[in-house]
């Protein structure tokens, strides 16, 4: 099997220092540990790296094949606040969410479950995914499962913190379509968030 360069890379990350766990049902079930990398931006506008251990279902790594850069995998959303992996993918590895749920509980507590289990709030600001700062999903074993380059661009996170929410789009057309106009929209919205930060501190 073809040897996809990103997942070396994983190699150097999962000694990192300061890694958090992301689990929204804690020692409750078994996990295996994932790691994702991605970029958030900061109130001030600026984008950072992030890397952060994804806590997933046992045996879900065995149900999701490895993908090339740009492949979603076994992402299916990236928002502004997190992650989201594959909830259909679940069946397929056996997770059995009875022990999570009271036995007289509504089916909505069913679909909490799943959603609990593969969907997570990331620390460090705004998540972006786009070309230039994708998020990157490597499993157990350093294999990349999940690419994302279609969230929320770099432009829709600044957008969005200039506005305070007034805008919200991911930009992503713009970016593809007309990307002179996009780069100097990115350098417009990061001047008025800087100037805004510069005028909160006087």
């Amino acid at each position: 099997m073809k040897v996809n360069p990103l997942s070396q890379t994983w190699q150097v990350w999962e000694n990192l220092p300061g890694l958090k766990a992301a689990n929204n049902l804690p020692g409750r079930y078994p996990v295996e540990d994932w790691r994702a990398y991605y970029w958030a931006v900061a109130d001030d506008g600026s984008p950072h790296e992030r890397y952060v251990t994804v806590q997933l279902p046992a045996g879900y790594a065995g149900a999701c094949s490895p993908v090339e850069w740009g492949e979603r995998g076994c992402i299916y959303v990236v928002r502004r606040w997190g992650l989201a992996c594959l909830p259909s993918l679940l069946e397929a590895v056996g997770f059995d969410p009875a022990p999570l749920v009271d036995p007289d509980a509504p089916p909505s507590e069913w679909v909490r479950i799943y959603l609990e289990v593969t969907h997570f709030d990331l620390p460090g600001g705004f998540i972006i995914a786009d070309p230039d700062y994708p998020l990157h999903l490597f499993d157990p074993a350093g294999d990349l499962k999940g690419s994302c380059i279609s969230g929320i661009s770099h432009l829709g996170a600044l957008a969005w913190l200039a506005t305070d929410g007034r805008i919200a789009a991911d930009f992503q057309r713009l970016r593809r379509e007309a990307p002179d106009f996009y780069r100097q929209a990115v350098e417009e919205f990061g001047d008025t968030i800087a100037r805004g930060s510069l005028d909160q501190r006087h």
